[in-house]
C-alpha cells in the first residue's frame, strides 16, 4: 500500500527499520525475558535525531507530529513492543508541553527530550482512576509559591526510568473534574518517590512503575494551562496520542506475521 508519504517520512521509516532489525530484534527476547529497560538502544534512536521527530524545530526536534512519531512507533514495535513503548512513552509524557506549555517551559524541557537527553511520563492513573479518569484522588494544594503534591499513581510508564513526569492532580474536590489541574514535576524532587516496579506478563523491557507523592513540593510554574485544566489537558493529550498505541497494536502484529510467515517456510 502507498501511503503517500514525504520524502523526510520514508527517510524516518527507513531508519526506524533499519534500527529495529539491527539493533532491536538481535536483543529482543532478553530484554523482554529479564526486564531490561532499553538505555542502549534510546541512545542509537536518539544518535539518528529520532528522539525529536514529533517536537517542534524551535526547540530542537524534526517538527513532526503524531504521524512521525506513529511511524516510528510502529517501525520498532514490529521487532519489540516493549522497547518501542520506551520512546512511546516519552511522547505521552511530552505532548501535554508542546500543548499546553507555556514558552518558558517549552525552552527548557522540549530540546533535552528532543535529544534524546530525557524522558517523560505521563501520569494520570491511579488504582480508582484509570479510564475513570475523573476519579483522581492524587491531590495538589496551593502553599505560598508552591503546591504541594500527596498521592500515588499507578501502572506509569517509564516511570522510574523517566526525567520529566506530566502529573494529573486535583486542586479543587469540589469541582469534580474541572478541578484537576496538569503539573511538571522532575525526577529527583523530595518527596517524590518510586514504588513498585510491575512484573508483567509481556512488553517487559518498558517499566511499569508506582508514583509516590509524599508532600512533594512543586513550583506553581511548573502549572501546564491554569489551575482547572488537568482534565482538558489529559484528554487533549490521550486525544493526541492514541494512534501512537494502535500504530504499536500494528506494528506488533506485522512483526509477529513475518516471523510466522519466515517460519513456515524453514519448519520440516
Amino acid at each position: 500500500m502507498n501511503y503517500f508519504l514525504t520524502e523526510e517520512q520514508q527517510m524516518i521509516k527507513d531508519l526506524a527499520s533499519k534500527i529495529a532489525k539491527e539493533k532491536i530484534a538481535p536483543v529482543a527476547l532478553k530484554y523482554d525475558e529479564e526486564g531490561i529497560f532499553p538505555h542502549d538502544i534510546l541512545k542509537v534512536l536518539a544518535d539518528s535525531d529520532l528522539c525529536g521527530v514529533y517536537i517542534p524545530e524551535e526547540y530542537g526536534g524534526l517538527g513532526g507530529g503524531v504521524f512521525e512519531m506513529s511511524l516510528v512507533v510502529e517501525e520498532l514495535s514490529k521487532a519489540c513492543g516493549g522497547i518501542a513503548l520506551a520512546f512511546a512513552g516519552t511522547g505521552l509524557g511530552t505532548f501535554p508541553i508542546i500543548l499546553f506549555g507555556t514558552e518558558e517551559q517549552k525552552k527548557k524541557y522540549l530540546p533535552d527530550i528532543a535529544l534524546g537527553k530525557k524522558l517523560a511520563a505521563f501520569g494520570l492513573t491511579e488504582a480508582d482512576a484509570g479510564s475513570d479518569a475523573a476519579g483522581i484522588r492524587t491531590s495538589a494544594v496551593p502553599d505560598g509559591n508552591e503546591y504541594v503534591l500527596n498521592g500515588t499513581k499507578q501502572w506509569i510508564t517509564n516511570g522510574g526510568e523517566a526525567d520529566i513526569y506530566t502529573i494529573i492532580a486535583c486542586t479543587n474536590r469540589s469541582k469534580g473534574a474541572r478541578g484537576f489541574s496538569a503539573f511538571i514535576v522532575e525526577k529527583g524532587t523530595e518527596g517524590f518517590l518510586f514504588g513498585k516496579k510491575e512484573n508483567k506478563m509481556g512488553i517487559r523491557a518498558s517499566a511499569t512503575r508506582e508514583l509516590i507523592f509524599e508532600n512533594c513540593r512543586i513550583p506553581k510554574e511548573n502549572i501546564l494551562g491554569k489551575e482547572g485544566m488537568g482534565f482538558i489537558v489529559a484528554m487533549k493529550t490521550l486525544d493526541r496520542t492514541r494512534p501512537g498505541v494502535a500504530a504499536q497494536a500494528v506494528g506488533i502484529a506485522q512483526g509477529a506475521f513475518d516471523y510466522a510467515l519466515k517460519y513456515s517456510k524453514q519448519r520440516v
